[in-house]
């Protein structure tokens, strides 16, 4: 006795498609605003993360200031044109040699009031691995990008843009085993946010 598998393998697939459920439109999802200061709130959750911020009135000046941070014998990767690093994308083809970055200098998307994170992706950190090994983050971010809380950001950005997207909330760290915080645990032991604008 001969089985039609074709006949069968249609059936199947006439009931997968007429059991589908009917496409309904997604809700609106409200905005709810966060008050304050946007620029006071950031400021203040950011440093509640161990986090550091450092205020300009531009990005010149921003930039001025980070040109003249001590970086003597320190492994520099820079993805902001304006400062220069020791080493470039091209030093760093192989990700996994990262972790020689004491310094990385990117730049920050969105940064949020209500929790002092900061969105970077890995068009903005030049590479992923070198924000994530390095000892010390610095992250440029407009003021003019701030937004009140994670319900603006999100709708402001397209995290389908980019292979790569993360809000940075301070420095990594863990409190994980017997509630003692530890800095730097996985990560950048500092990060400081370059507010300016």
């Amino acid at each position: 006795m001969t089985i039609d598998t074709t006949s069968s393998r249609n059936v199947i697939l006439d009931a997968i498609r007429n059991g589908k459920p009917r496409l309904i439109p997604l809700p609106d999802i409200p905005q709810y605003p966060f008050p304050g200061d946007e620029t006071e709130e950031f400021i203040k959750h950011l440093l509640s993360f161990d986090g550091k911020c450092m205020q300009f009135e531009s990005r010149q000046a921003a930039a001025q200031w980070m040109t003249q941070l001590p970086k003597e014998d320190k492994v520099v990767f820079s993805a902001v044109p304006e400062c220069i690093g020791s080493i470039t994308l091209d030093d760093l083809k192989d990700p996994h040699s990262a972790n020689k970055v004491d310094i990385c200098i990117a730049e920050g998307v969105i940064g949020v009031a209500e929790t002092g994170s900061v969105w970077v992706n890995n068009a903005t950190l030049g590479l992923a691995a070198a924000a994530l090994l390095s000892t010390d983050l610095y992250l440029f971010l407009d003021r003019a990008n701030l937004k009140s809380g994670l319900h603006q950001a999100y709708a402001a950005l397209d995290i389908r843009a980019h292979q790569y997207g993360s809000f940075y909330t301070g420095p990594s760290a863990t409190a994980d085993i017997e509630a003692i915080h530890v800095t730097g645990a996985q990560g950048e032991i500092s990060l400081t946010v370059l507010l300016y604008g």
